[in-house]
């Protein structure tokens, strides 16, 4: 959808003082949008902030949500002037492959923000699936046509350009003063050379049968694992509100859920509510954290035993991908929580980075795991699983949505192995 840039709501041209006025406007509305969010900026702050009254703004834009949708449609069509831009001639596989990584690198970076906002609930479905989808048709048709000529593996090219996006957007991410940093040249060349060769070290493996589980990530709508632990501490109360919440926040998104249907959800008294958490807050930060652990809990018991770190990571996706699609609806408030409180949702990263980071560093040890830079290869595996999964079963509104099986094998064989065909 492409909004009139040089119009006012009503259709009338502007003129060079009323142009100057709408773009201030516009420049104020993507300020107040960066520092708050889409949910939370408001029509007064935005005037507030370009010092023009209310009246003003309505003789421009008919909302908050007209800026937005300009602004989305302004980032699309940069990219694509880029993309249109790259210079030809690139000779190999490999150069190619860098200046569209590069591409993607820069466009995140610069406009980060933008992208941390599309994980708000309201956006979802309006705006973030057909922004990805408009970004990822450039890169659809690169790997399809490096396939097709026999210069990549015949992977879905869907599938790529999601995991792309997600490694791209995760090495992005600020993990933090204590982090490792890396140059943005080294990470377009590791990107690339992760993405050709994938992360099977030398030590020679042969892939046990799938005799764990299956690779369907299906299976019914469950609620939150059970916890005896939790059970045994007497934390009935507060678990419920976590299933509640589960519920509520799925249904409603943050910002829309209220205090009072979650508690109707969890059959306690408002009164209750307040033993346990300080606000709506309080409770998204502790959900976050519970279902961190729930999901760490349920990777570990499925990946204790195997004796090759590439049977973890193969196991590991899968088990990933049956715990997203049990909690498809709330993990779309994983992406949220960014925005609510960007600590919370860095805290759910940085947690399972942690543990990852550590598998990843003894598989190298024993040549298991192709020496990488151990941070960004856990960055860019969650950032892979987690912005798949959004695409299959977070965004699909399909009751039973599910990786189909062959994209998950695919998914597992391009990690492990690469896309390059030598």
């Amino acid at each position: 959808m492409t909004l009139p840039q040089n119009n006012s709501p009503a259709g009338r041209s502007l003129k060079t003082k009323g142009l100057n006025t709408r773009a201030a406007i516009f420049d104020s509305a993507r300020e107040v949008f960066r520092d708050l969010g889409y949910y939370q900026t408001s029509v007064s702050e935005i005037t507030r902030r370009c010092r023009v009254s209310i009246g003003t703004f309505y003789q421009y834009f008919k909302n908050k949500e007209q800026i937005f949708l300009e602004l989305n449609d302004r980032i699309i069509s940069r990219f694509w002037e880029q993309a249109e831009g790259l210079p030809p001639g690139a000779r190999s596989l490999e150069e190619r492959l860098t200046q569209a990584v590069q591409l993607l690198y820069d466009h995140i970076s610069r406009h980060f923000y933008f992208h941390r906002i599309l994980g708000e609930f309201e956006l979802i479905d309006s705006v973030t699936i057909g922004y990805y989808d408009s970004i990822a048709r450039f890169y659809r048709d690169f790997f399809r046509q490096e396939g097709g000529r026999g210069r990549l593996r015949p992977f879905g090219p869907n599938l790529i350009t999601y995991g792309l996006i997600g490694m791209v957007y995760f090495n992005t991410l600020d993990w933090g003063p204590k982090s490792e940093i890396y140059r943005p040249d080294e990470l377009v060349s590791l990107t690339v050379d992760l993405i050709l060769r994938g992360i099977s070290g030398s030590r020679s493996w042969n892939p046990p049968g799938d005799n764990r589980t299956a690779f369907s990530s299906g299976g019914k709508r469950d609620g939150l694992p059970a916890s005896e632990e939790e059970a045994a501490q007497g934390q009935i109360t507060k678990k419920a509100l976590y299933q509640a919440a589960e519920t509520v926040f799925g249904q409603y998104g943050f910002n829309r859920a209220t205090i009072s249907e979650i508690t109707r959800s969890a059959g306690v008294a408002q009164g209750t509510f307040y033993i346990h958490f300080k606000s709506k807050r309080d409770l998204l930060e502790g959900f976050v954290r519970y279902l961190s652990r729930e999901l760490r809990r349920t990777l570990k018991q499925a990946t204790e035993g195997l004796p090759d770190r590439r049977a973890m990571e193969r196991e590991g996706i899968r088990t990933f991908f049956r715990f997203l699609r049990q909690h498809s609806r709330i993990y779309r408030v994983v992406g949220e929580s960014e925005t609510v409180g960007l600590e919370t949702g860095m805290w759910y990263y940085k947690k399972l980075a942690e543990g990852y980071v550590s598998g990843l560093r003894t598989g190298m040890k024993r040549g298991e795991i192709r020496e990488l830079p151990v941070h960004f290869l856990a960055r860019s595996l969650m950032g892979v699983n987690h912005v798949v999964g959004l695409k299959w079963l977070v965004w699909n509104s399909y009751p039973q949505a599910e990786l189909p099986r062959p994209l998950l094998e695919e998914l597992v064989q391009w990690v492990l192995e690469g896309l390059g065909t030598s």
